[in-house]
């Protein structure tokens, strides 16, 4: 009975695995194939991946600015 219990878990804990390990290499590859440009010369960063960086840095200058002001305002209180 055991050695049965023993193969039920092994197989479903390899079925799991195996639904992460094709799940996570899926998402990598549509990262890969959205945020970068392969060429003979090399991998390059695409259009819509620094579109995404530039708002990315222009959101975080935005908060810390934000951050920022708030800190120093609240000194006077």
């Amino acid at each position: 009975m055991q050695a049965v219990l023993t193969e039920i878990v092994q197989l479903l804990t390899a079925g799991i695995s195996g639904i992460a390990s094709g799940i996570g290499s899926g998402l990598q590859a549509l990262v890969t194939n959205i945020f970068l440009d392969t060429t003979q010369s090399g991998t390059t960063l695409s259009t819509f991946g620094g579109v995404i960086v530039i708002f990315g840095a222009v959101a975080l200058a935005i908060g810390l600015s934000r951050f920022i002001v708030n800190w120093l305002t609240s000194w006077g209180n």
